[in-house]
C-alpha cells in the first residue's frame, strides 16, 4: 500500500494541475486574455516560491509583490517615506510615494519622477543613490533609495568635536561638488537630509525633491516656493534664478548649527567660524564661486 503512494500523489497532482490549466485559460465570463493569464501565471510562481499563504494580497504593507513597507519614517505635505525591506532578498531601502490625499496632484506626481531621473543621474559615494521606481497597484510612483537609517539632525543637539564637524562639512561640499557638475543645484540642503550610517564618515545627502537645473526657478515648476525657510537662501527666498551659490549659503547656515554644538577653542575652530560666515553671506557674489572652492577653503581641516 505505501508503494503506491507516490503514483496516487502524482494522479492527484495531474488531476490539480489540469483544473489549474484550466482556470489559467478560462473565467467564468470566458476566455482569458493573453495579459491577465500572464498576470495568473506570475501569481502562481509567486505563490510557489513565497508558500501558498503569500496569495493573499489584503496585506497593504506589502507594495509592487516586493516590498514591506516597515515603518513611516517621514511625513510631507505630499510625500510619505518608509523603511521598506525586500521580500526575497531581505535588504533595507527607502521608498518615497504619494500620500493617498495627493494620489491625483499632478504636480507631485511630475516632482517626484523628476526626483527620480535627478536621483539616476547622480552616481557619488556622497549621495543617497536612487535604485528604482515602482508603480503601485493604483497607479501611484514609488521612489526606491537605498537605505541610510541616521540623520545628522539626530545629532543636534549634541556634543560634536572639530573633527566631527570638519568630517560633515567635507563629505557635504564634497556632494555638491558633485551635484553641481552635474548641472543641478539642490535647493533643500538641511540637518535633515544629511544623511550617515556606520559612523559619522560614512555620510550622504539625499532628497532631490525640489532639485534645479542651473540657472532655473522654481515657478517654472509651478511652485510658488520650495524648501526650508531657516535654510533657502535670499535668492530662493525670493524665487529668484539660482546657481551653485545657493547651496553654499545653506551649507554655511548648516556649518553655523554644527559649531553651535561643540565647546572646542582654538586657531582651528576660528577657520571654521570663518568659513561659515563667508558661506552665508546674503549676496551669491560675496560666497565662494563653487562648492569646490568652498572646499579648499575647508583646508588640511577636511583631513582630520
Amino acid at each position: 500500500m505505501i508503494a503506491d503512494e507516490p503514483d496516487e500523489h502524482v494522479e492527484e497532482l495531474a488531476r490539480r494541475f489540469s483544473d489549474l490549466w484550466q482556470a489559467l485559460i478560462n473565467g467564468e465570463k470566458g476566455p482569458h486574455s493573453e495579459d491577465h493569464r500572464t498576470m495568473l501565471a506570475d501569481r502562481i510562481r509567486d505563490a510557489l516560491d513565497r508558500g501558498m499563504d503569500k496569495l493573499d494580497t489584503s496585506d497593504k504593507n506589502i507594495i509592487a509583490n516586493s516590498f514591506t513597507l516597515e515603518a513611516l519614517v517621514h511625513s510631507g505635505t505630499a510625500t510619505d517615506v518608509f523603511r521598506a525591506r525586500h521580500r526575497d532578498l531581505g535588504t533595507y531601502h527607502a521608498i518615497k510615494m504619494l500620500r493617498a490625499d495627493h494620489s491625483h496632484d499632478p504636480i507631485a506626481r511630475r516632482l517626484l519622477l523628476r526626483e527620480a531621473q535627478i536621483g539616476m543621474m547622480l552616481r557619488n559615494p556622497r549621495i543617497a543613490a536612487t535604485q528604482t521606481v515602482l508603480r503601485l497597484s493604483d497607479g501611484r510612483p514609488a521612489l526606491v533609495t537605498e537605505w541610510i537609517d541616521q540623520r545628522i539632525a539626530d545629532l543636534l543637539p549634541g556634543s560634536l568635536s572639530l573633527k566631527d564637524v570638519a568630517t560633515i562639512m567635507a563629505a557635504v561640499l564634497s556632494a555638491l561638488t558633485a551635484v553641481h557638475a552635474a548641472g543641478f543645484v539642490h535647493c533643500d540642503l538641511s540637518p535633515s537630509n544629511i544623511l550617515h550610517g556606520n559612523g559619522i564618515r560614512d555620510i550622504k545627502i539625499v532628497d532631490f525633491g525640489i532639485a534645479l537645473e542651473i540657472g532655473r526657478r522654481h515657478n517654472e515648476l509651478d511652485l510658488a516656493f520650495a524648501g526650508q525657510p531657516d535654510f533657502a537662501s535670499p535668492e530662493q527666498i525670493a524665487g529668484e534664478a539660482l546657481d551653485p551659490r545657493s547651496d553654499l549659503y545653506a551649507a554655511g547656515l548648516l556649518l553655523s548649527l554644527l559649531l553651535r554644538n561643540f565647546r572646542e577653542t582654538g586657531e582651528k575652530a576660528e577657520e571654521l567660524k570663518t568659513l561659515a560666515i563667508r558661506l552665508s553671506q546674503r549676496r551669491p557674489e560675496d560666497r565662494p564661486e563653487s562648492a569646490e572652492a568652498a572646499l579648499c577653503l575647508l583646508g588640511d581641516l577636511k583631513e582630520l
